[in-house]
């Protein structure tokens, strides 16, 4: 399956909620192996997301890149902006170890915990037939 690093960068922000959760078997054990097949690439975009901020952040006295509370301090925002953005559409091709949607309703009993929306969105790229 292709997954583009944006959708990545989506998983990567939304599973630790998921992962705490008491989950079915099947769906717990999916999340675990896609989520190890999904880290090597991580560790790839995390990389190369890296030098874009050197390449283009603001760095402080002593070599550190600058904030200005939350964000960076972009020098030139438009080139940067082009570069993250090719970073991101960049597609991956992954085994994905996917489940039912049976398996994700079985959260709706009593003996799981409830899937929010947000988190059925995590989760779609590993929803099968």
């Amino acid at each position: 399956m292709k997954i583009s690093n944006s959708q990545l960068v989506k998983i990567f922000n939304g599973i630790g909620k998921v992962r705490e959760k008491k989950l079915p078997i099947k769906l717990g054990f999916a999340i675990n192996k896609n989520m190890d097949a999904l880290e090597s690439v991580a560790r790839a975009y995390e990389v190369e997301r890296s030098k874009i901020l050197d390449k283009y952040c603001e760095k402080d006295e002593s070599g550190q890149l600058k904030t200005d509370g939350s964000e960076y301090v972009i020098t030139d925002k438009e080139s940067y902006a082009e570069e993250i953005n090719e970073l991101l559409n960049i597609e991956n091709d992954i085994q994905v170890h996917t489940v039912t949607i049976d398996e994700i309703e079985k959260c709706d009993s009593d003996r799981y915990d409830p899937l929010s929306p947000n988190e059925l969105a995590v989760l779609e790229f590993m929803i099968g037939e």
